[in-house]
């Protein structure tokens, strides 16, 4: 019956220290931390404001959930784009409308203004400044227009003047010399005469022709160069032609036609032959021949028993060249 009793005191010993050990382990943390063999323990983690227990997420529920949220984000930002994409294309035909409207309306107020008279509708109205600058510039030019006029009429006139200075020297310097000229015609006349390259200076010996009277006409016939030969310059004299004369009296009721063989002179291009007039009037020496690449048929009329010839002037003038 004795050994009992300590067993049961060490229960109730037991019982009685469990309270305290129970305290201890709640708010004795401290103590834990200086064991060092002792695990750490875990904290309970307190409940809800609301009462209700948390669940603990699941983190490939909640990617999925992101992913789901990202993809709706990017479809709302897609269609959002779309949806401003229309009304920029709406805008701009509404622009490119109103546009043509525009341009129409400024075309028909251009017609209207060309109408009138006025400047068109789309160009700004001068400022005072810009007309006062506008004037000038307008004066300025029509000044200088009217002064080039001036000008290109003044040279006008002093060439005009020039030329009929020197037509009435040219006259003048004739009928001083007529006198003298005719004179010297009387002894021996010429004639000048151009066909193309080719050209003929006939002398006639004497230049009074008489009825009855002996007449010689020699032949310079050459070709014109456009540069000077070292020998002959810008005269290059046709040898060996073969020239004929036709000598036309035109003072009778027929006209006589007797032809003449023209003959080489000796000098280079030097050709000639002589006749003699039967009758008085005008009597045509024709020329014919080969040239060259060219025809020679030339014309001199003469004035039998006729003095001074009425075409002395003229012939003098062709002469020289003029």
């Amino acid at each position: 019956m004795l050994r009992p009793r300590p067993l049961l005191l060490a229960a109730a010993f037991a019982m009685a220290t469990m309270p305290a050990l129970a305290q201890r382990e709640i708010v004795g943390a401290d103590d834990d931390e200086e064991d060092g063999d002792a695990p750490p323990r875990k904290t309970e983690e307190a409940p809800p404001a609301n009462g209700k227990a948390t669940e603990k997420a699941d983190p490939k529920k909640k990617g999925d959930k992101k992913a789901e949220e990202a993809k709706k984000a990017e479809e709302a930002k897609k269609a959002e784009e779309a949806k401003k994409a229309e009304e920029a294309k709406k805008a701009e035909e509404a622009k490119k409308g109103d546009a043509k409207k525009g341009d129409a309306k400024k075309a028909d107020a251009k017609k209207g203004d060309a109408k009138k008279g006025g400047p068109p509708a789309d160009v700004l109205a001068d400022t005072d400044e810009d007309k006062q600058k506008q004037k000038a510039e307008d004066e300025a030019r029509k000044k200088a227009e009217e002064s080039a006029s001036v000008a290109d009429k003044k040279k006008a006139d002093e060439r005009a003047k020039l030329a009929e200075d020197k037509r009435l020297a040219d006259e003048k310097r004739l009928a001083d010399s007529k006198v003298a000229r005719l004179a010297s015609a009387k002894r021996e006349r010429s004639y000048r005469r151009e066909e193309g390259e080719v050209a003929v200076l006939a002398t006639l010996t004497p230049g009074a022709v008489q009825k009855d009277g002996l007449v010689e006409l020699n032949l310079d016939v050459f070709k014109r160069l456009d540069v000077a030969d070292p020998k002959f310059g810008n005269r290059e004299p046709f040898r060996d032609l073969h020239l004929v004369a036709v000598v036309v009296d035109q003072t009778g009721k027929k006209n006589a036609r007797t032809s003449y063989a023209v003959h080489s002179l000796g000098a280079p291009g030097r050709y000639g032959f002589h006749f003699t007039p039967t009758r008085d009037g005008v009597v045509q020496v024709l020329l014919t021949g080969e040239a060259g690449e060219r025809t020679i048929n030339i014309a001199i009329p003469l004035h039998v028993g006729v003095w001074p010839p009425p075409d002395f002037d003229e012939e003098d003038k062709k002469l020289a060249g003029q």
